[in-house]
């Protein structure tokens, strides 16, 4: 199992280093930017002071967060080493950034009054771990938006199983269907759920942390 989940880890840093130069004109550079304004969206509709994104990537998402509002307390981690010297280079000393894996977060409980992950959950090999990381640094009630790829039944179940070919060079893991990702959060302990199909290209998923 710990030889699985390493091969998928290696792949996806190994694919995400090799982008990172010029990564939003990549495929999975202009797909990640097909979500931001329906993320941005979600999060607009209520208050926070402090947000982790799990897999920042380049750092775009955390610096329109930031953009006008510098005073929210924003993290982002990543473990792409390049892709974090792009967010460096583009929110320089704005953001506390780590380099680190998404299924042991570096910072204490409770910490958090948003978490964000865009494009990032079908990479993790061990998802329900990354999910009950999220919930230990969630404060109480506090509120979780994934971004994830969207495809019909019969287009995912294709694509999962070409997901665990050997000529999977990419890193990715599943595509997670609307039960999937509510059965996830249940057993992770969050609570009031929501899933949101989107142009027919991603979903967005809510949940808030219970404690």
């Amino acid at each position: 199992m710990s030889h699985r989940i390493n091969k998928y880890k290696a792949k996806s840093k190994r694919n995400f280093d090799k982008i990172a130069k010029d990564y939003f004109n990549t495929c999975d550079g202009k797909y990640s930017r097909l979500m931001y304004a329906g993320i941005i969206e979600k999060i607009s509709q209520f208050s926070f002071d402090s947000v982790l994104d799990v897999g920042c990537g380049p750092g775009e998402m955390l610096s329109m967060i930031i953009d006008g509002n510098e005073s929210i307390q924003a993290c982002g981690i990543d473990f792409s080493a390049k892709m974090l010297e792009k967010a460096t280079e583009r929110l320089k000393d704005k953001v506390q950034l780590i380099l680190g894996d998404a299924d042991c977060l570096p910072w204490p409980d409770n910490y958090f009054d948003l978490v964000i992950c865009n494009l990032s959950f079908h990479h993790f090999p061990e998802p329900l771990k990354v999910l009950m990381e999220m919930q230990r640094v969630l404060k109480p009630k506090g509120k979780l938006i994934i971004a994830d790829p969207w495809w019909s039944d019969t287009k995912r179940f294709i694509i999962n199983l070409c997901l665990k070919s050997p000529l999977n060079l990419e890193g990715d893991v599943k595509i997670y269907s609307e039960r999937e990702f509510k059965v996830l959060l249940e057993q992770s302990n969050f609570i009031s759920i929501e899933w949101e199909k989107v142009i027919d290209k991603y979903c967005i998923v809510s949940a808030i942390a219970k404690k």
